[in-house]
């Protein structure tokens, strides 16, 4: 189909004998999905697809969406997406074979969900370097997931998730990911007041939330993005801490009737709210710098 410029729907492939994927050298545009699949019986043959070159948008992209452990994923080149700039709704790549991401390098835009799951090989996130915006204002999911090798994701560094209350973010067991702390991370976890992200079972430096906002915080090429104060964990059982970009000269907590019920100016950097009744409270905290500021706890149980 040398000609076709624009598929209308969706297009999808899944068999055992396959191994390369092209001809369609003039498409443009594809208004539904691409999907690669994988065969659920046999094991697969593809190792590369060219067919894509001049696609410059598709609604949603996925590659080997299947989930079949007994059998392995060939697919090691994604450079048959070299012109895509957009992913309308979702970019879900999983069990790709891969050590890197280079047929992305064009993509600037995911309308709504990432996700990376279980690329037993991928050790970076090269190919993603253009990548700007991930998210949608009322619908946005991050995921990245199981994937053995990967130990530096900082190729999204210059990439923006939006935050808002229906986000949801997850880096999860990825035993080489030591730093987390990447600017899009940390802008992420500074916009995001809704504590909708989770980040644990990584490798030191990133096993979990707490310690990737500390990082974010205390990180001097992050920091002036940051906001000066972090409080977790956030819904909180029993103690709370706080880290700060400067000594806290006082912290004082008040009940949603607006009634202080806490007053410290020790400096302390952790409250004891096992014993207090479930609900939310305001907190007002003054540092050493003279700033003022003012953060929302919820204390559950």
């Amino acid at each position: 189909m040398p000609n076709l410029k624009v598929l209308i729907g969706n297009f999808g492939f899944s068999h055992k004998d396959i191994e390369t994927i092209d001809g369609f050298s003039s498409l443009e545009k594809v208004t539904g999905e691409i999907n690669v699949g994988n065969s659920t019986l046999n094991k697969d043959k593809l190792e590369q697809i060219l067919a894509f070159k001049r696609v410059k948008s598709v609604k949603s992209l996925f590659i080997n969406s299947v989930n079949v452990i007994s059998n392995p994923f060939y697919l090691k080149s994604l450079k048959g997406f070299d012109s895509l700039e957009i992913v309308e709704d979702i970019l879900s790549i999983r069990r790709f074979a891969g050590v890197r991401l280079n047929g992305f390098k064009a993509l600037k835009k995911i309308g709504k969900v990432f996700y990376l799951q279980e690329c037993p090989n991928l050790l970076t996130l090269e190919g993603l370097e253009n990548l700007r915006e991930i998210g949608a204002q009322w619908e946005t999911s991050f995921l990245i997931a199981d994937n053995n090798s990967l130990h530096d994701i900082s190729a999204l560094s210059g990439a923006k998730v939006k935050a808002n209350v229906y986000a949801l973010f997850w880096i999860l067991r990825n035993p080489s990911l030591e730093i987390c702390h990447i600017p899009m991370v940390c802008d992420f976890i500074a916009q995001n007041k809704f504590e909708s992200f989770n980040i644990h079972t990584n490798a030191p430096g990133c096993q979990s939330k707490d310690e990737v906002k500390t990082a974010c915080l205390t990180s001097s090429d992050d920091s002036a993005d940051l906001p000066a104060i972090s409080i977790f964990p956030n819904p909180v059982t029993d103690v709370v801490r706080l880290v700060s970009s400067a000594p806290l000269r006082s912290v004082t907590l008040y009940d949603i009737s607006g009634k202080k019920i806490y007053h410290d100016t020790t400096g302390s950097a952790q409250i004891d709210m096992s014993t207090w009744d479930r609900g939310w409270y305001f907190m007002e905290i003054q540092l050493s710098d003279g700033t003022f500021h003012k953060l929302k706890v919820v204390k559950l149980f």
